[in-house]
């Protein structure tokens, strides 16, 4: 009986601390954000992601009222900062620009630190873009059929270098050997930048990049454009023929960038991130920054985004698989 009164007695009182809580826990993340946002880029500074997330990054701080830090963290195939995010706390203020190596490590990599897609929640994709294939000036060759032709001339000789393996780049030098038959030998690096300047100072013969990286040596004439890897000619470069209109049929190879956050992150706080996604992205600023890449910007949702990511893994775990077990 004595129970009962009691239970009687406190029982407002313990439904009222429940309900506190919940009020607390609603309004810190109504709150968000209430400092600093990182985005780690799993790429080493001066490559395609740190070029895609500083686009916007102001935007974002200007939208979200916080400020905004792009943390470089190259190495291990983008092991190195993906794993960070998977393991930062799921509260929406370290987050992840992911490209296609986050869909293909697990087929390359068995024995990664972390699991993808679970140990992570889709914000949104961000953009998907073409490369150029540039080649060192000093080559002999002005074309694909150029190239090729002196690819068979110098078998294992020219060297292609990557942003890492199983990178955007990496594959798109994959699908290039396996469509051409070309003897390449392929470099690779933990990001787009260094490769960039290894063949603007010709030490590598080519590379395919975003036209962001490769557009100042151009400029200075230390990298000659051969092609464009998407179906359409670039509206920066409409005088380049793409890969396919040069002999090589139904070529195309693009990236594709999008963010990622922590696993368990409310669903509050990704709609919040994602709309203000959606308004920087927007901005006349950003859209002049990212047209040097002749980019198709279009932020998804978290589900389309999930879906893709999903998509992706399936897809090169089957194209992967055969080179993954050699």
């Amino acid at each position: 009986m004595k129970t009962g009164v009691c239970n009687g007695r406190y029982l407002p009182v313990i439904a009222l601390i429940f309900s506190l809580s919940g009020v607390q826990a609603q309004t810190n993340t109504v709150a968000y954000p209430e400092k600093a946002i990182r985005i780690v880029v799993p790429f080493v500074a001066g490559g395609g992601g740190d070029f895609i997330a500083r686009a916007w990054a102001d935007k974002l701080s200007e939208t979200l009222k916080q400020p905004v830090i792009i943390d470089n963290r190259g190495g291990g195939n983008t092991v190195v900062g993906t794993d960070i995010v998977a393991k930062a706390a799921p509260d929406g203020y370290t987050l992840l620009l992911v490209s296609p190596s986050i869909a293909t490590n697990p087929t390359l990599l068995p024995n990664l630190p972390y699991k993808t897609p679970e140990d992570f929640t889709p914000v949104g994709s961000v953009i998907t873009y073409a490369m150029g294939l540039g080649a060192r000036a000093t080559l002999q060759a002005s074309s694909i059929q150029d190239m090729l032709s002196y690819a068979r001339q110098h078998p294992a000789k020219l060297a292609m270098a990557t942003s890492g393996e199983g990178s955007a780049t990496d594959l798109a030098a994959e699908l290039f050997k396996a469509a051409t038959g070309a003897d390449l030998l392929i470099v690779p690096y933990k990001g787009a930048g260094q490769g960039v300047l290894d063949v603007a100072s010709g030490h590598v013969d080519l590379l395919f990049t975003g036209m962001s990286q490769l557009k100042p040596h151009l400029d200075s004439g230390r990298i000659k454009l051969l092609a464009t890897s998407g179906r359409d000619r670039l509206k920066s470069a409409p005088e380049i023929p793409t890969i396919a209109e040069q002999g090589v049929t139904d070529f195309e190879a693009v990236v594709w960038w999008g963010i990622l956050a922590p696993a368990g992150t409310p669903d509050s706080i990704i709609q919040k991130i994602n709309a203000a996604l959606a308004k920087s992205l927007s901005h006349p600023d950003v859209t002049k920054r990212l047209a040097v890449i002749d980019g198709e910007v279009r932020l998804s949702s978290s589900k389309e985004f999930e879906l893709f990511l999903n998509d992706e893994i399936k897809k090169w775990g089957k194209l992967l698989k055969p080179s993954a077990q050699k």
